[in-house]
């Protein structure tokens, strides 16, 4: 529990179990976060009972913590027809708020009970003020903005915002933007939209540059993040006015979120950190701390490359080896500690690590020494020596292995008993009154502030004293307050402790100690329900109902369209190279979406000189400061701007340029659909995250006409902040010390099943791995007329202009019915390096968690 020291942020924590739930409450959380049953981004945690949710937001709201439940998944078409019921179940359970990705989920919620506090989930992708003054139109209550924000850029966006605002201080770090990362789904069928992280990015990578593999770079693990850790700029943070602090680790221990929890309460408290405090932040799960992006872009620190699992607290690296010794000259961090040093105790794991040659070896200590090694200078570094078992082989340790602490039993168990030991835990002190007149009921009054105040009494009026033992008044009286006093602080079971006894009861009483506990847990109880009291269920809004009552509603467009009679085909070319490969096909539109530094003018005017309309698509991504493509879009005016992010919506929305939606946009649903449409688009391509089953049930409940499908392209796995081509082939820590890079090679990843993937960059240096086999939806095409879908797309990578042209050409024939399908999928698979595939809207497995 917190202490009586405010702080104006939240600190928030993550449960995964109800020991977690305890160690936040018990060590300084103001609010925790957990999964709502079988809805959540973190599919691989206990999954807690309706029941438990409510046992569980009941003890946290009677210690003053806040209650946030986790949906923050995309919703399918039949799933939202089902949850009304369920959301109006988990609602009148009474959190505080949930946490939402789907603007479909949000709606309805809104229906259901128009004053639930709904929180806009970082898979959102909400980098910006515009995006998160666009979500609070939806009802949004709060943002919780993207993890790759440096700090000015949080306060840029604060600046423009009245919404709340949450920001991630701790845990691990993605390499991808949350709600844009779709190499779980290319990968391996899972998509993290649904929770089903694969930790893809955790895995080994070969780098090829030009064709040839590239081996003169430390990053094995290519795209394997540092963790975040925040202290440094929590006071940054804090001034800036963020409202909410988050932990990530709802997968992480209740050891580790006591930690981390004890940490951030400490230093929120303003009192001085030291490094007792950061031992266990580092020793329970670490894959080395960084302050992330919040000091801005810094490509070399954010990736270690060498490893990608938790190595704990770095030690040193080993010095030599001394009769059964391992001697470890001590990194300065720990050296420079003095007696707050965090040395190793006897039980804890160690492990030792040769990256360059892929050695790790690791083993429990028997004991540690420090010690100064002979012929040593003074100020030289403290050594350590390290002890093991006798089935430790020391031949296997050489010098120079870097040696880190990654377990500890010890400290496990202190702090365990955070939230274990009952004598431990910090209570809501509270102030008690017994009153009573012989003849009258028995009244207990307790009240823990002015706020909350119960009174209870007995149902059987207080009697006088019948004791004929010879006492005198005083031991009398002495002995009445004893019991009093006994019974009424017996409160280990409750949240509470007595501060303070005022007994008014007359002279001569007798009062039974059954009396004083029925009073005491009654008194407890009624104090426990004031403060979980909150606000009532409100469903009288009709659309939740009339789900209930089995009225499909059907989410429709505000602006009605008049569909096309032939089919529309968009080709997206990414280089204006590829725009020449085009004149005299039958197509209609032509999407740029340029690289850094390319401009636009003249190929808008080649577009339209070749009798094609000609649009422009903004970046995936928008960030405080990166208005200027917007501002070219609508400098140049193109025949219509495809919309990659709610950002780049709320700018353009009110310009008059006519506006489509991308797949980033997420929706996956007819109730998103349905708003995401009335802000200005005239089609909306859907999530990515659809097979074709759930493809086809959207559907029937919109305008096909006013969805576009993309019959080929090469599915994007990490859209990144991050840049590998500089932290794998040059020292440069952002742009432009990395030498635009980018520019001057083809740089393709091989995965660890030998498939190859292409590197690119946009146009703000951020990162995009594109699946190497690209996916082809022609086997859905005649589905997809007879459903109305008239919008069809066809993207180019980096094809020369011959290959663009026979592409287009396979595909627009098969549209117009000049070739079978079959025969254009043959044609189309002849054309790529890597052959041609079905991709996920073919993927009907519905993944399950083996470890359950």
């Amino acid at each position: 529990m917190k202490t009586s020291a405010t702080t104006s942020s939240e600190l928030l924590l993550p449960v995964g179990t109800r020991e977690m739930l305890e160690a936040a409450v018990k060590n300084g959380a103001d609010a925790v976060y957990f999964g709502v049953p079988h809805w959540n981004a973190r599919g691989r945690t206990e999954d807690f009972t309706f029941d438990d949710v409510r046992d569980m937001i009941r003890y946290a709201r009677i210690r003053g913590v806040r209650t946030f439940l986790a949906m923050n998944v995309l919703v399918f078409e039949r799933e939202l027809w089902a949850l009304p019921e369920f959301l109006e179940k988990i609602i009148s359970l009474e959190p505080d708020a949930f946490i939402i990705q789907d603007i479909g989920l949000a709606r309805l919620i809104r229906a259901i009970c128009p004053n639930q506090e709904i929180h806009a989930s970082t898979q959102m992708t909400l980098a910006s003020a515009e995006s998160v003054n666009f979500v609070k139109s939806i009802g949004f209550n709060r943002a919780v903005l993207a993890r790759e924000l440096s700090v000015k850029e949080i306060a840029a966006i604060k600046a423009a915002t009245d919404l709340e605002l949450e920001v991630f201080i701790h845990g691990a770090l993605c390499v991808s933007y949350s709600g844009q990362c779709l190499t779980s789904e290319n990968f391996g069928g899972r998509s993290a939209n649904r929770g089903q992280c694969a930790q893809s990015c955790r895995l080994p990578y070969r780098i090829f540059v030009d064709g040839k593999e590239y081996r003169d770079t430390d990053a094995q693990y290519l795209f394997s993040t540092r963790d975040l850790c925040a202290l440094p700029k929590l006071d940054e943070l804090e001034e800036i006015g963020v409202n909410s602090l988050k932990v990530e680790g709802r997968l992480k221990s209740p050891e580790y979120v006591a930690a981390v929890a004890k940490a951030y309460r400490k230093a929120l408290n303003r009192i001085p950190l030291d490094t007792k405090d950061m031992e266990p932040l580092e020793v329970l799960f670490s894959r080395g701390l960084t302050t992330g992006w919040l000091d801005g872009d810094n490509h070399q620190e954010l990736v270690n490359g060498t490893f990608s699992n938790h190595h704990g607290l770095y030690l040193g690296t080993v010095y030599k080896m001394d009769r059964g010794q391992v001697i470890v000259g001590l990194d300065s961090t720990i050296s420079d500690a003095g007696e707050n040093a965090a040395y190793p105790q006897p039980g804890d794991g160690i492990l030792f690590e040769n990256a360059t040659l892929g050695v790790s070896i690791g083993s429990r200590l028997y004991s540690a020494q420090i010690t100064h090694l002979p012929h040593t200078k003074r100020g030289d570094p403290k050594f350590l020596k390290l002890e093991f078992g006798r089935d430790f082989d020391i031949r296997q340790i050489s010098t120079g292995m870097q040696v880190y602490r990654n377990d500890s039993p010890a400290l496990e168990r202190e702090l365990r008993k955070t939230f274990t030991d009952r004598n431990l835990e910090e209570r809501i002190p509270v102030n008690m009154v017994l009153s009573g007149k012989i003849g009258e009921p028995l009244k207990l009054t307790i009240s823990d502030s002015p706020k909350h105040f119960v009174e209870v009494e007995t149902e059987a009026p207080l009697e006088a004293s019948r004791s004929t033992e010879s006492r005198s008044k005083s031991e009398t009286e002495k002995a009445l307050c004893d019991l009093v006093q006994k019974e009424l602080s017996a409160l280990s079971s409750t949240a509470y402790q007595l501060k303070h006894l005022d007994i008014q009861v007359e002279r001569g009483a007798f009062i039974p100690g059954k009396v004083l506990r029925t009073l005491r847990q009654n008194a407890a109880e009624k104090l426990d329900e004031i403060r979980t009291k909150w606000k009532p269920l409100n469903p009288s809004a009709s659309l939740g109902m009339s789900f209930l009552n089995g009225t499909r509603v059907k989410f429709k467009s505000t602006t009605p369209v008049t569909a096309p009679k032939q089919p529309i085909i968009s080709v997206l070319v990414r280089n204006p190279d590829q725009i020449a490969a085009l004149a005299g096909l039958a197509i209609d539109c032509v999407i740029m979406d340029f690289d850094w530094g390319v401009k636009y003018d003249d190929s808008l005017q080649q577009i339209h000189d070749l009798g094609f309309a000609a649009g422009m698509a903004t970046l995936r991504i928008h960030k405080p400061g990166e208005s200027h493509y917007i501002k070219n879009i609508l400098r140049l005016c193109p025949d219509f701007a495809l919309v990659r992010n709610l950002g780049a919506l709320s700018i353009l929305k009110e310009n008059g340029i006519p506006l489509t939606g991308d797949y980033s946009l997420n929706a996956a649903n007819s109730a998103s659909y349905d708003w995401l449409l009335s802000q200005g688009l005239s089609t909306l391509h859907p999530s990515w995250d659809l097979n074709s089953t759930q493809l086809f049930d959207l559907l029937e409940n919109i305008d096909g006409s006013r969805l576009e499908l993309t019959l080929h392209q090469y599915m994007p796995a990490f859209h990144s902040e991050y840049c590998a081509f500089a932290r794998a082939l040059t020292t440069g820590r952002r742009f432009p010390e990395c030498g635009k890079i980018c520019t001057m090679h083809k740089v393709e990843i091989l995965d660890h099943k030998g498939e190859r993937h292409f590197l690119q960059s946009d146009a703000e240096c951020r990162n995009t791995l594109f699946v190497g086999k690209p996916q082809s939806a022609l086997k859905l095409l005649p589905q997809l007329r007879r459903a109305g879908v008239f919008h069809f797309r066809l993207e180019m990578l980096t094809e020369d202009a011959e290959t663009v042209r026979r592409k287009v050409l396979i595909y627009t024939q098969a549209i117009q019915g000049k070739i079978s399908v079959e025969e254009a999928i043959r044609e189309a698979g002849i054309q790529e390096k890597y052959g041609l595939s079905d991709g996920q809207l073919f993927n009907e497995s519905t993944w399950q968690d083996r470890k359950k």
